[in-house]
């Protein structure tokens, strides 16, 4: 990338391997993180796997539909990791505090709101994929409790995401590490009804989560009220609302939001298709399978955006905006360089992987496709992740949002609509629709933060 950085600010040299020990060490217990929710979404797909196609698609389903609700969230927790950062780099852990309670008020006022809307809309929402029979029914269960336990997903990620903008990314491990414990144990026994509880299904998926929640979210504020950790909440900082901080989180964490509303939004756009392929049932299975995998890959890429965010925000927060350019390149090409390591097995082995989670023929042979489309899109979307990571440091997340409106609305589902049914590829068609529009979305994301222009804004 050759194009040239706002002419007032000086650049060193983009690349400073030095830097990859830091990086790493970021990187590494964010990435862990975010495994072992995957993980504990795998366990779920292979517990409600034991009772059918449909609990399989109702579990996959529901958690896409979850994220497009509960991105909304990220209004809030976008625009608190680029203040607590920034505040942590300055030195002030006061307005770090203020920034972090902030986001716990109004996060928790969002999550009631979209808990009640959630509950009245999970009959509705899943008919209106184009699934029916027992995937609707099952689906909705679900969804109901998860919901109902919405403020609590809510304020555990609002409580990592101050802990990783004060640069700790260890402790966020530990918590989630009790989370998915507390959780798998609790799946198990209200799924299939072990040791006297009772025997719930697909809801019992859904509770246990909630369950491991609520304990995430007792030691994320132990943590944080202890004063042991490199982020605490101090007494003198307040819960109350305040207008000012609060307009300044939500300008930040805004275009964020409506990013994420997007993206998700395309992916249940992208999901009605599937369901609208030849083999709907078959199709849908495989893709709540194989999604599975590319979250493995895409909370990969969002460990080293988070990196990226801290970074570049506390670097900027410490007036040296040379150093935080270099900071944001040399993460974009170590992140970059580790995902196409991690696709290449992946790839190789996706027909092993698909296995794993079912014995049905149709649904294999439809699902190594999209395995191998995933290794291929990922590196371009971990190349915008950790750019608009590196973006969002700065408080500037306006780019990110249009490139998610035009890859993703303007590329991705009319070409996927295009290949699968106007020209037959069916759902081949809609898988090679997710190369396309990542590469467009990595293009477009890097060419705006290679501009330099981020290094003179204020938040």
């Amino acid at each position: 990338m050759t194009l040239s950085p706002h002419p007032d600010v000086e650049t060193p040299d983009r690349l400073d391997l030095t830097l990859t020990r830091r990086i790493l060490s970021l990187t590494i217990p964010v990435g862990l993180t975010g495994q072992l929710d995957n993980l504990a979404g795998f366990a779920d797909i292979f517990m409600v796997g034991q009772l059918g196609p449909a609990a399989i698609s109702a579990v996959g389903i529901s958690r896409q539909i979850i994220m497009v609700l509960g991105i909304m969230m990220i209004a809030v927790t976008t625009g608190t990791f680029a203040m607590v950062a920034q505040a942590i780099g300055a030195g002030s852990m006061e307005r770090a505090s203020s920034a972090a309670k902030q986001s716990f008020t109004l996060v928790s006022v969002l999550a009631i709101f979209l808990s009640a809307a959630g509950i009245f809309a999970a009959p509705y929402i899943l008919p209106a994929l184009s699934l029916k029979g027992d995937v609707v029914t099952l689906g909705a269960d679900y969804l109901r409790i998860f919901f109902a336990g919405l403020i609590f997903m809510t304020l555990n990620f609002s409580v990592q995401t101050c802990l990783h903008g004060a640069g700790d990314t260890r402790t966020p491990l530990y918590i989630s590490i009790l989370i998915s414990a507390v959780k798998l144990i609790f799946s198990y026994l209200l799924i299939f009804g072990a040791w006297g509880f009772p025997e719930m299904g697909v809801a019992g998926a859904a509770l246990g989560t909630v369950i491991g929640r609520v304990v995430g979210v007792a030691a994320g504020f132990w943590v944080l009220n202890s004063g042991r950790f490199a982020m605490r909440l101090l007494p003198e900082t307040t819960y109350r609302f305040n207008s000012d901080l609060a307009r300044r989180l939500l300008k930040i964490g805004i275009p964020s939001a409506m990013q994420g509303l997007f993206r998700n939004g395309s992916n249940l756009v992208y999901v009605k298709f599937i369901a609208l392929t030849a083999s709907s049932t078959a199709a849908v299975a495989a893709f709540s399978i194989g999604n599975q995998m590319e979250r493995v890959l895409r909370r990969a890429s969002l460990s080293f955006g988070t990196s990226a965010t801290a970074l570049v925000g506390q670097s900027l927060g410490a007036k040296q905006p040379a150093q935080a350019d270099q900071r944001g390149w040399t993460t974009l090409a170590i992140g970059v360089a580790a995902i196409i390591a991690l696709g290449m097995p992946i790839a190789f082995f996706a027909r092993e992987f698909m296995a794993i989670f079912t014995d049905a023929p149709e649904v294999i042979a439809i699902g190594i496709p999209y395995i191998l489309a995933i290794a291929l899109a990922e590196p371009f979307m971990c190349a915008a992740i950790v750019s608009g990571g590196s973006l969002r440091g700065a408080g500037d997340t306006v780019p990110a949002l249009i490139y998610t409106l035009v890859s993703q609305w303007l590329i991705r589902l009319p070409a996927a609509y295009l290949l699968a049914f106007t020209l037959g590829y069916d759902v081949y068609g809609i898988w090679a629709a997710l190369v396309i529009f990542s590469a467009l979305q990595g293009v477009l994301t890097v060419r705006k933060y290679a501009t330099g222009e981020w290094k003179l804004r204020e938040i």
